[in-house]
């Protein structure tokens, strides 16, 4: 049982309740939300924190910089049509495991765990640099991926326990600003040093990173472990929700990866992933309420409606999040014929948004309690719904200011649900739950992502397909071209293009529209405050 001070463990008849397993963790809810669970001083916590955001940095600016090197990286290894499975192995692994990393944090502890991704990060980071082919290349994206996946989850679940849920919202949006940096910074410094030395060091950059994070939570992160025996420890993960879990978001990852680029979505391929897949979420929901003594996936925060709600929404706000982050650069490469360096200078404006409503978002819920969690996430999908339907009205008439009046519209309507969700989703929850709801949370926003761009892609596709003049159906699609060639792109081709593009953008308007009813689930939800007469938390799970 972890302890900092004595404390009663909770046991539960496995028999009464199976989503209450006897665990080495204690299940105290006052003081994992009216206080931080392990107190430390001032200088200590800051020191912690820097060592935490450089971690998240140092995955994110990963996840961005690559795409830069992705042709350098195809020329060298003379792999063009395989060079996708570079950022397809990383996703596999990062969203497969993510769920994972919560209940492993659970057993064995948040730091051990914690310290352990780092490494696989380095690790594959290193692997990356050193590649010799693009097999390798490609295993050494997937252990980055899975030590990647694990930061973005732990470094959040570690703020619940050093930081008290009144101040959690400032802490946490340091983590929106990191990721801003990166997508920011990412893609110039991967272009440079790509130019200037070789893809390699687009790896090798982020190593200290890394390393100064890895020092700064060994040395002053002191979270005591769960005590008991390594077997006995093992007892406890989940195997087989493991097992089906991963297996079955492989299977739908690869199927929405492969659908309408390298297959078409009625090849037989992607139906039978997309079958099995679907079979595998179902044997793993079985599993969980049938089989497991500890579940991934405890029942009883999807039997509540405001965590189903929570979890929904960071679904449909990650499809809009990523799927704009990369269709808009791609507008303005083939519309506008832009370097991938240019056209990644106009997502800034989005970006800012984002981090600047994550930011103010955690601020806003960290110093009054006045507006309820549905009431924030509620605008921000009002403003989600609005930007995206005037994203969809881009032509190649539109000036610059619209262009930025929009994406940051849109960008800070993202931004004001991403921590939001978080931040509540923590707050409706016993102790015992807390890692769970934070990495399924991040879990869900991981899988829209994948489904945002699957699904915008294949709206894309279908409209230019339809609009095409007749003497170029068949004949053409939007991977014929580089950036060699797109200057050269026909008049009336471009405004075929234009015309995919604003469909595609205006799909954002159905997930901000989702989004908003989600919301209403948690309209009378406040975030929560210090009260020392209280004995337990008033939004803990019924």
């Amino acid at each position: 049982m972890i302890q900092d001070e004595p404390k009663k463990e909770i046991t539960v008849d496995v028999n009464k309740d199976k989503d209450a397993e006897t665990h080495p963790v204690s299940t105290d809810n006052v003081q994992s939300h009216n206080k931080p669970k392990y107190e430390m001083k001032k200088a200590q916590l800051l020191l912690v924190f820097v060592g935490l955001s450089l971690a998240i940095l140092s995955a994110a600016l990963d996840q961005i910089i690559i795409s830069t090197t992705l042709p350098a990286i195809a020329l060298e290894f003379r792999s063009l049509d395989e060079i996708a499975w570079i950022g397809t192995a990383y996703l596999l692994a990062a969203t497969a495991f993510q769920p994972t990393y919560g209940k492993l944090s659970d057993v064995f502890g948040r730091k051990p765990i914690f310290l352990m991704t780092i490494c696989l990060l380095e690790l594959g980071l290193l692997l990356c640099g050193l590649s010799i082919n693009l097999t390798m290349l490609i295993i050494s994206r997937v252990i980055v991926g899975l030590g990647g996946g694990g930061i973005i989850a732990l470094a959040q679940i570690i703020i619940t326990e050093i930081v008290s849920i009144n101040e959690r919202g400032k802490y946490q949006g340091t983590i929106g600003a990191c990721w801003g940096i990166a997508s920011i910074a990412g893609p110039l410094l991967g272009g440079a040093l790509t130019d200037k030395f070789s893809w390699r060091w687009a790896f090798f950059v982020n190593l200290p990173i890394g390393a100064i994070a890895f020092i700064s939570i060994f040395f002053l992160l002191h979270i005591p472990n769960p005590t008991g025996s390594i077997w006995a420890k093992f007892k406890f993960i989940d195997w087989w929700g493991t097992f089906t879990l991963v297996v079955s978001t492989v299977l739908l990852l690869l199927s929405l990866n492969w659908g309408g680029s390298k297959y078409a979505w009625n090849n037989p391929i992607i139906i039978i992933l997309l079958c099995f897949g679907g079979i595998g979420y179902i044997i793993f929901a079985l599993v969980e309420w049938k089989v497991a003594k500890d579940p991934l996936a405890p029942g009883r925060l999807f039997k509540n409606p405001k965590t189903a709600a929570y979890f929904g929404l960071n679904f449909f706000n990650g499809m809009a999040l990523f799927s704009l982050m990369y269709f808009i650069p791609l507008y303005f490469q083939v519309v506008k014929s832009e370097s991938a360096t240019t056209s990644g200078l106009e997502l800034i404006p989005y970006m800012l948004g984002v981090v600047s409503a994550y930011i103010f978002s955690g601020q806003l819920i960290s110093r009054t309690t006045y507006f309820s969690y549905g009431l924030i996430c509620a605008f921000g999908s009002i403003l989600m719904t609005v930007g995206g339907g005037l994203i969809g009205t881009f032509s190649l008439n539109t000036s610059e200011g619209e262009i930025i009046g929009y994406s940051l519209i849109t960008g800070i309507g993202i931004g004001l649900i991403m921590q939001t969700t978080i931040l509540a989703g923590q707050g409706v929850v016993e102790y015992r739950d807390m890692a769970v709801v934070t990495s399924l949370l991040q879990f869900y926003e991981s899988m829209g992502t994948v489904f945002g761009v699957a699904i915008l892609g294949t709206v894309f596709n279908n409209v230019f397909n339809s609009n095409l003049p007749p003497q170029f159906k068949g004949k053409i699609s939007l991977h014929d071209f580089d950036s060699s060639t797109l200057g050269q792109i026909p008049d009336v081709i471009v405004q075929t293009f234009v015309l995919a593009f604003d469909v595609a953008f205006k799909v954002v308007i159905g997930m901000g529209s989702f989004a908003f009813i989600l919301s209403l689930f948690m309209i009378k939800v406040k975030p929560h405050r210090d009260d020392p007469k209280k004995s337990e938390s008033p939004l803990a799970l019924d």
